[in-house]
């Protein structure tokens, strides 16, 4: 048998584990400093720390197995494997590059293949013919068509190069990751909150559109093999401007009718069904994750569609409570922000920030709001939002961090 020093030991294990042992090192880390409060920094520290623990004792585990722990056949297995891409390469070269080999040159390449593919049919063939005949073969390499092996800087940039096109595929056409700017979805989602976007939920668009090319409009184009349902949380591009991407809840499709009065919404003439509603308070954060102030709400449970989910609507005990919504008086009867007077603008039958409606939903559109109703740009504001326009539907967080603290209550969750 081949003796392997322990510079030379054939590697397996010692490459299979360090991945599953940093994916265990993440979980740990994980499932440890969550029950610690952390800023920014000091969570990427310490989950360094667990990630790199984890591929240290995958790579020591994995090397202990190879060293001490192969079976004969096992090493048998991997040698066979070895050989036959080893075989495949040389067959490779032979076809692309043999007609620029020298004569003498290419015959040896063709005994080699030849005696190669003889061993990997042969079912007797044991593990010390394979090695000896894969280091001729190596050796015979070096000194001859060693100039056709990539290189490894070449190896790495292709790898690379690669894994940057898969990526880039999938955030255009599968999944893409957003960040929640402002607070037009709490209860649901927060600043600092960082989602996935399943894009393949109602169809395929194209990307980058709409777009202006020498001033000249091309508009979005989505083929579609579903439809939004009410209370689904979608991503979109706002009809507004068509260049920003904006997060709110389906609250009507086509062929409902839609009618908001003092932020209550009614839909097919049927108010969407809430419960008494509880006092609730949040921190009020700018796009940077800066305090702006305390603001008072109370949370609703709204239905839609047979689904529940969680609303805000503005609470007060005066005026001054009401300053920093779009909703400036106070109904001391119900708590509640509500505005001074209906503003409808008659070309364009949209209202006022908390008014709208009624109207009906085009075909191939549906009608969005935030949760947080009373402080929320949404359809009341620009309309129903078309298909194509729509990128697709939010499927859960993964990363949650404000106010200098990772959150990991929030972390993992699905988007309700």
């Amino acid at each position: 048998m081949p003796s392997f020093d322990r510079k030379n030991y054939p590697k397996c294990w010692s490459q299979r584990l360090w991945w599953l042992f940093l994916l265990l090192g993440f979980v740990l880390g994980y499932f440890v400093l969550r029950n610690f409060s952390l800023n920014y920094w000091a969570f990427l520290g310490f989950l360094a720390l667990f990630l790199a623990a984890g591929v240290a004792g995958g790579h020591f585990l994995g090397s202990y197995i190879d060293r001490n722990l192969r079976t004969e056949g096992g090493l048998l297995r991997q040698e066979r494997k070895l050989v036959k891409a080893l075989h495949k390469w040389l067959r490779r070269i032979l076809r692309r590059k043999g007609s620029a080999l020298e004569g003498p040159v290419q015959r040896r390449l063709e005994e080699r293949i030849t005696k190669l593919g003889e061993l990997i049919e042969s079912k007797e063939t044991d593990r010390t013919t394979f090695y000896e005949e894969r280091r001729r073969a190596e050796m015979f390499v070096e000194d001859h068509i060693s100039r056709f092996k990539k290189n490894p800087t070449r190896e790495y940039v292709e790898s690379i190069g690669v894994a940057v096109i898969i990526a880039l595929l999938l955030r255009a056409f599968v999944i893409e990751a957003f960040q929640i700017p402002s607070g037009s979805m709490i209860p649901t989602l927060r600043v600092g909150d960082h989602i996935f976007v399943n894009k393949l939920s109602y169809g395929i668009r194209i990307p980058l559109l709409p777009m202006k090319i020498f001033g000249k409009k091309i508009g979005a184009v989505s083929v579609n093999w579903s439809m939004p349902e009410r209370g689904d949380v979608i991503v979109f591009i706002t009809p507004e401007n068509e260049v920003e991407d904006y997060i709110k809840r389906v609250v009507a499709v086509a062929g409902d009718e839609v009618f908001v009065k003092n932020g209550m919404l009614s839909v097919n003439q049927v108010p969407a069904p809430l419960d008494h509603g509880e006092a609730f308070i949040y921190n009020d954060l700018d796009e940077d994750g800066g305090f702006r102030g305390r603001v008072s709400t109370k949370l609703f449970n709204e239905t839609l569609g047979g689904n529940q989910h969680t609303i805000l609507r503005r609470a007060c005990q005066s005026y001054r409570d009401c300053q920093m919504g779009a909703l400036p008086k106070c109904d001391i009867k119900t708590g509640n922000c509500v505005p001074m007077e209906s503003e409808c603008l008659a070309e364009s039958g949209l209202c006022s920030q908390s008014d709208f409606g009624p109207m009906i939903v085009p075909e191939d559109h549906v009608f969005v709001m935030g949760d947080n109703r009373d402080n929320s740009r949404d359809g009341r504001v620009w309309g129903p939002v078309p298909l194509e326009l729509i990128k697709g539907r939010a499927v859960f967080i993964w990363w949650s961090y404000r106010e200098r603290l990772v959150q990991w209550e929030r972390m993992f969750t699905a988007i309700q």
